[in-house]
Parts: C-alpha cells; sequence; structure tokens
C-alpha cells in the first residue's frame, strides 16, 4: 500500500502588522491565515513555473482543473456578476485563475469577449 505523503510544517516570524494583514484577508475569504498563506504560496509557484495544473473540464459555469501540487481537483466558478472565482483558494485572483486564463483558449476567448471578468 503506498504511503500517504507527509506534508512539511514551518514556522515563521511575522511583524504585527503584517500578521494583521494576513488574518484580515483570511476572514474576509472565509479560510484560516494556513490556508491562506498555503494559497499564496501556490499562486507564486503556479505563476513561475513550480506546479502543473491540467484542465479537466468546462462545463456551464464551471471550470474543473487537476492541481498536481494539491493532487486534487480545482473549481472555477463563473460568478452572477461575470467574475472567476476559485472554490479552493476562495479568491478572484491566484494560480489557477492565472492558469485558466493563460492556458485554456476557451477561457481566454470569454475573458477578451467580456463574458468572464477577471480581477
Amino acid at each position: 500500500m503506498p504511503r500517504a505523503a507527509r506534508e512539511a510544517v514551518w514556522s515563521i516570524r511575522l511583524k504585527r502588522e503584517i500578521d494583521e494583514i494576513l488574518e484580515k484577508e483570511a476572514k474576509r475569504r472565509g479560510v484560516s491565515k494556513n490556508d491562506l498563506v498555503k494559497s499564496i504560496i501556490l499562486d507564486w509557484a503556479y505563476r513561475n513555473g513550480y506546479n502543473k495544473v491540467l484542465h479537466f473540464n468546462f462545463r456551464n459555469a464551471t471550470v474543473t482543473l487537476w492541481d498536481f501540487l494539491l493532487n486534487q481537483t480545482v473549481d472555477l466558478t463563473v460568478t452572477s456578476d461575470r467574475r472567476l472565482f476559485c472554490e479552493s483558494c476562495r479568491a478572484y485572483s491566484c494560480g489557477h485563475i492565472y492558469y485558466a486564463v493563460t492556458s485554456i483558449p476557451e477561457v481566454a476567448r470569454k475573458v477578451r469577449r467580456g463574458e468572464i471578468r477577471i480581477d
């Protein structure tokens, strides 16, 4: 039986002002600070070529991706105001959205036509 992947645990010290910014953004997104920081690091990895994402499906108002670093599917949803929202990162701007807009022709076309808005 394959062994489960272990996660690394990090501890960092932040100035209080930075911690407050993270706390405020985490609360706004409805996620923990840990998940917010993980999302920020993953966003950097996607934008700098350290992660592989595979377009899995685009149906109705949902784009489904396979994220190899997370080892899971990620849904991007087109909201009622035509904004692309990442259900995993709980954000309107993240590496998953960056990938969709830059690598999936159908999404790029819809952005150019104004059918999907990005932040």
